[in-house]
């Protein structure tokens, strides 16, 4: 959740530059994970997860741990306080887990926050 830039001259990479927090920033993570375990039966089990976290709009609301647009439209579980999970994607050879876990009602793109 840096920036890559240092906009305020104090030598360091900013966070939220401009904003008191990150609501309202525009700010967007994807983190990708991967690997492998040991399944019941000895085989080597492959699994696999990807999000997206989107920092919410300034006039967002938080309700019962979800994110809702100004309309009142889901955009996602908050995560980290001023964020919302957008997509949530997990395949697990072995679990039998393959794909979408949850994707906003609003949609996934990273562009519309």
């Amino acid at each position: 959740w840096l920036s890559n830039k240092d906009c305020d001259g104090d030598g360091l990479l900013d966070r939220h530059y401009g904003y008191p927090s990150y609501i309202g920033s525009d700010a967007w993570l994807t983190n990708h994970q991967s690997g492998t375990y040991e399944g019941e039966n000895g085989e080597t089990c492959k699994w696999e997860y990807f999000v997206k976290i989107v920092a919410v709009p300034q006039d967002a609301v938080k309700i019962n741990g979800y994110w809702y647009t100004a309309d009142g439209r889901e955009i996602g579980p908050a995560i980290w306080g001023d964020f919302a999970t957008i997509q949530e994607v997990y395949n697990d050879s072995c679990a039998g887990s393959h794909g979408i876990q949850y994707l906003s009602p609003v949609g996934p793109g990273l562009g519309k926050w």
